[in-house]
């Protein structure tokens, strides 16, 4: 088919597979290609009558019949104007200052990372691009709170949260997915130390110090990051290092780093050791206070089951009846399965530890009384139960089992 010389052709399904953003930036990358490359082509026609298109691809990256080279300059050009030219610095600067006042107005908003998702969808709306350009252009502008805004992980949506300017680099995240938060545990010694004694929690997918000014439950009863805490993230939350480990070309990393819904793009997640957050002085206090109670605890604790059994419950102020419903067991079996009459499976025995509360080294040893250890070392299944034990344990059942669900382990 033959097509006349300056016209963009854009495939249909562009309209169907993409939104409406997406569409104008691909019309206006190939603007671009119009104004700024086209001499290049009127130069190659001169020594090679094939060069007469450029064919740029939606998932980035083009052809064309001239040196590869020139091909893949001109690529990074286009993809690095086409979004400047959507929205250019000032004007797109002063609209997102004036929603996020006019928002934080509106909604009586303490900090602006309460109000970015509704700031990056009138922009969205105001420049007819897509979210994920509105923003990753806020945070090339230097608004960070984009940073925590429209993320995505173990399929759910990460609820928005922000930190102290210039706490986080362009390749660092507080959020991480529940497999990788698992693997960095069990292979980092720095973060297991961290983690092996409660003082952080895996919530919302992030690693949080356990105090109340950073974790409480919400309005149906589930432990959750405080508003302070989704401010303050940096704060209270532990950092990690992302690194791309798929084929992308370098232009399109901070694109990569900013959109964490499910692709084709891979990251390697480590710990960033060393200063991580500065927990205000009374929460470390309050926490320090709480690790002293579940101390003394521990050290009441014999290898009679019955003895730690009735301690536990009495300091959670429970009986075997509270116990049983807490976790949908008849208490007679409880109470069976302490007395030694029947066996317990090391799902049982993390199921009472649950039912509990219990913190990692009251339940560990716990489980070694009821003489149903986990073994996580050759059952993978009791590895999942064991970060649950120690990331998960304040919280309820239902949230301990929505954590084990996406790895079919069941308690």
């Amino acid at each position: 088919m033959r097509i006349p010389a300056r016209t963009i052709v854009v495939d249909p399904l562009m309209y169907l597979l993409r939104n409406l953003g997406c569409v104008n930036n691909t019309i206006v990358h190939e603007c671009v290609h119009w104004v700024k490359h086209r001499k290049v082509f009127e130069l190659e026609k001169l020594f090679n009558a094939d060069a007469s298109h450029i064919s740029c691809e939606v998932v980035g990256g083009a052809a064309a019949k001239i040196a590869k080279s020139a091909t893949e300059m001109m690529e990074r050009q286009a993809n690095q104007l086409a979004p400047r030219i959507q929205m250019p610095a000032e004007p797109f600067r002063a609209k997102a200052k004036e929603y996020i006042a006019k928002f934080m107005r509106e909604s009586g908003a303490s900090h602006d990372n309460e109000v970015m998702e509704k700031v990056i969808t009138a922009l969205e709306t105001d420049f007819s691009v897509s979210k994920q350009a509105a923003k990753i252009r806020l945070v090339e502008l230097g608004f960070d709170t984009a940073i925590g805004t429209y993320t995505y992980l173990d399929g759910h949506y990460v609820k928005p949260h922000g930190f102290r300017k210039g706490a986080l680099k362009v390749n660092q995240t507080f959020s991480i997915s529940a497999q990788d938060a698992a693997f960095e545990r069990f292979i980092n010694p720095e973060l297991r130390k961290l983690t092996e004694t409660g003082d952080y929690l895996f919530l919302d997918n992030h690693y949080v110090y356990n105090a109340p000014l950073y974790v409480q439950p919400d309005e149906d009863g589930r432990l959750d990051l405080t508003d302070y805490a989704r401010s303050h993230m940096d704060e209270c939350c532990l950092i990690f290092d992302m690194k791309i480990t798929s084929t992308v070309r370098e232009e399109y990393h901070t694109a990569c780093f900013l959109n964490r819904e499910d692709s084709n793009v891979t990251f390697e997640i480590k710990f960033h050791n060393g200063f991580q957050n500065a927990p205000q002085e009374r929460q470390v206090a309050m926490r320090k206070k709480q690790q002293e109670e579940e101390l003394a605890i521990r050290r009441q604790m014999t290898d009679d089951p019955e003895q730690c059994m009735d301690l536990l419950l009495e300091w959670r102020g429970m009986n075997y009846t509270d116990l049983g419903l807490a976790i949908d067991r008849d208490p007679k079996t409880i109470s069976r399965t302490v007395k030694g009459t029947t066996k317990p499976t090391p799902e049982t025995g993390a199921l009472i530890c649950f039912g509990l509360h219990l913190p990692p080294m009251i339940s560990t040893k716990l489980l070694e009384v009821l003489g149903c250890p986990l073994n996580p070392m050759r059952n993978p299944n009791h590895q999942w139960i064991n970060e649950a034990l120690y990331l998960k344990y304040p919280e309820s059942i239902d949230a301990v089992r929505e954590y084990l669900a996406p790895y079919d382990v069941e308690i």
